[in-house]
């Protein structure tokens, strides 16, 4: 790699993606070092003299000010400006509405805030779906929140808004724009595979052809998240590169000119970017495809490294500075990159160099596609394991296994589309159906089976991947700077991985043994859990707006996904949606005491009475509702344990939950001094939880709070 632009480009994009995730203080102290270093590199006449050096440390100082400040002068000022109190929103619908778990969520760019002129996103979230269209304007009065989930602030969101109740204007659009027909066409397309396919393979192919995500169950794109393969229901290059050889090949059969080749692919080319969504990970497939076309124009040499880098260069001017922060970009960024680098010589490593042509000929797809899939990993493993604390074990397999059929898949949906609008070839379809149907099939079985493995899905605990990953920066910068650097990184390879497995190990041991109650630092409010085995029980999640942003990050980095959640108010409810919305999975069941939030939901039961749910033969919880307040009771070996919602009425408390061993509780109501319990645990601030347990002295021995931080109480 060396041409200059693809140095740049790519170094530019790799710390704007790292930028995003750092805290200022970091991204400054990364802006002053740079800076230093570029000027020294300057002064020195060796170094001066290789352009590339000095210009990597302007790169890191230009990306980090980009992102300093976009965030100082921009995102913030917007943020503090619009936030905290209600206000009257006049808006535009900019694309489709989707569903995410039980809200419905619309992307809108303002016209107005409080009367004055603003042209912000704002994303719309409520419980109830609103009758309107893309490009129809919308207004509304609610309270405007920051947006502190990572996903629609790297799209470019950073307000939102969260409405339950249905009070909207809206007034049609009368005047459609272009980008309206194409959200039409995508439309049609989803409306051809329905037509033809049951729902799961719809919704595959849905996902597949035009990258609608949102028609995917839940359950199935945590099977293809567990099984390695997130990537195939994601827009890509390969996506792309299946398109446009096909239609290469066509073009090349009839002998076009390649003017007339290169004006064919770029409508095609570009339109497959809008209809797609115009995701980052889009984009930046897009761009490199029209310069590998632009290439073949004007019959150049592709360096495909370079058409990277001026990706790297182009994606944040046609987003934003934050949008290298999608973590979707940033996997498919650098599995490219990785591929393009290292794709062919793993390929030649694999290659078989025997005599015989027919097992040359039979093997030599399969060492494409292993080349491919090894050297793709070479980066997504450590980027999973940092942005997600897991990886998927069987990503390889997954890889192999399904990398034809979704190809075969792609092809079939886009012929299945085309005839489904040509009248008397309609019926040809009907034709295509059919081995879609089996395709999906084998991909949704297969999908199952790799994440139904045992271990298929591996998760590490925060700290030992921030262990291993200071660990291995030490090595590579000692193996860097050492002589016989080609021989020690073997050595330095094999002593990062041991420290991964052995994090890996010492966190399923621990998960194994632990059986603990979470009693989180929320303020005013009561947020419990029960840890078991490493799975989450949630038990209220009650929290003041400042000290919700903080809990959503402690729970979603320590768990994936909570078993069950008990919830009694809508405030509840509605910070449970949060941890939704940020890909956590509530995966069994969602009690709560309210008749009119989740009907639609699969996974929700109303606690109308009440509830029994057993976790195993020694833990259990029992569920008690009484005027739109739930009361858990839970067992746990020899321990029981009382957790007691915000003014719960002692006299509803049943007489064989009065006398627990432990007793978690917020405020104080009248009659709880007469409860009973060996410790109790106050979920307040330093001042009020003295007043209680004055309130409740006699009731205890002893007396936990959590001002001073989270409580974890070891239960067996």
């Amino acid at each position: 790699m060396k041409r200059l632009l693809a140095q740049i480009g790519i170094t530019c994009f790799a710390v704007l993606a790292i930028a995003f995730y750092l805290p200022e203080e970091f991204i400054f102290a990364l802006l002053t070092a740079a800076i230093i270093a570029a000027a020294v590199l300057l002064l020195i006449k060796k170094t001066r003299k290789k352009v590339y050096i000095p210009a990597m440390a302007l790169t890191v100082a230009i990306a980090c000010a980009a992102n300093l400040c976009y965030s100082l002068f921009y995102v913030e000022p917007i943020q503090d400006r619009y936030t905290g109190d209600k206000a009257a929103v006049e808006a535009t619908l900019t694309d489709e509405v989707y569903r995410s778990y039980s809200k419905y969520c619309y992307r809108l760019r303002t016209d107005r805030i409080n009367g004055e002129e603003v042209g912000v996103n704002l994303l719309l979230q409520t419980a109830v779906p609103i009758e309107i269209e893309p490009f129809d304007r919308i207004s509304f009065t609610a309270d405007i929140e920051k947006t502190d989930n990572n996903y629609y602030l790297s799209k470019g969101y950073y307000l939102s808004v969260f409405i339950d109740y249905d009070t909207f204007d809206v007034s049609p659009c009368e005047e459609k724009p272009m980008y309206w027909h194409i959200i039409c066409l995508r439309q049609r397309f989803r409306e051809a595979l329905d037509a033809y396919l049951p729902e799961d393979c719809a919704s595959l192919c849905k996902a597949v052809f035009v990258g609608d995500k949102y028609s995917l169950d839940p359950s199935v794109k945590k099977e293809f998240r567990y099984a390695g393969a997130s990537h195939f229901i994601v827009v890509s290059g390969m996506h792309f590169a299946v398109l446009c050889m096909m239609l290469l090949r066509v073009l090349r059969r009839f002998r076009s000119h390649r003017a007339v080749i290169f004006g064919v692919l770029v409508p095609v080319i570009v339109l497959y970017m809008f209809v797609t969504g115009m995701q980052p990970s889009v984009v930046r497939s897009g761009v490199m495809m029209l310069m590998l076309s632009l290439g073949r124009l004007l019959r150049r040499i592709n360096d495909p490294h370079s058409s990277l880098g001026l990706a790297g260069l182009l994606l944040p001017l046609i987003f934003t500075p934050f949008g290298a922060g999608d973590i979707g970009l940033i996997l498919s960024f650098f599995t490219t990159f990785a591929i393009i680098t290292w794709a062919d010589p793993i390929k030649e490593r694999l290659k078989y160099k025997g005599k015989k042509r027919w097992l040359k000929r039979i093997l030599r797809p399969v060492t494409e596609i292993l080349a491919v899939g090894l050297a793709a990993n070479i980066f997504v493993f450590p980027i999973s394991i940092f942005a997600f604390n897991a990886f998927s074990s069987v990503t390889l397999l997954s890889s192999f296994l399904l990398y034809l059929p979704i190809q075969l898949i792609l092809i079939l949906s886009l012929f299945l589309c085309l005839f489904y609008y040509f009248g008397p070839l309609g019926i040809l379809s009907l034709l295509f159906s059919w081995p879609l149907y089996a395709l999906c099939g084998f991909v949704l079985w297969t999908v199952h089976g790799l994440s139904s493995l045992p271990f298929s899905y591996v998760y590490v605990g925060a700290q030992y991947v921030y262990i291993w990953l200071g660990v291995t920066i030490v090595l590579a910068a000692t193996v860097y700077l050492l002589r016989k650097k080609v021989r020690l990184l073997p050595y330095a390879a094999m002593l990062s991985a041991f420290i991964l497995f052995g994090g890996m190990l010492l966190h399923t041991v621990n998960e194994l043994n632990t059986v603990s109650l979470e009693v989180y630092d929320c303020g005013e409010g009561l947020t419990t859990g029960l840890d078991y085995h490493g799975d989450l029980y949630l038990f209220g999640f009650k929290s003041k707006a400042k000290e919700a942003y903080d809990l959503l990050d402690d729970i979603q980095l320590w768990y994936g996904s909570a078993e069950a959640a008990v919830c009694s108010e809508k405030s509840d409810f509605r910070n449970y949606m949060r941890l939704r919305n940020r890909e956590f999975a509530i995966s069994s069941y969602l009690l709560y005491d309210i008749d009119d939030a989740g009907d639609e939901e699969a996974d929700i039961m109303i606690a109308n009475g009440l509830i029994d749910y057993t976790i195993d033969s020694g833990v259990s919880f029992r569920v008690y509702p009484a005027k739109r307040k739930v009361l858990s009771y839970l067992t746990a070996g020899h321990t029981d344990i009382l957790i007691l919602p915000n003014h719960y009425p002692y006299q509803k408390i049943p007489e064989e939950c009065r006398d627990p061993d432990i007793i978690v509780m917020t405020t104080y109501s009248e009659g709880y001094e007469e409860l009973s319990c060996d410790l109790l645990v106050v979920s307040n601030t330093a001042e009020n939880s003295r007043e209680i347990a004055g309130q409740m002295q006699g009731a205890y021995h002893d007396m936990m709070t959590t001002s001073s931080g989270k409580i974890s109480i070891d239960l067996r």
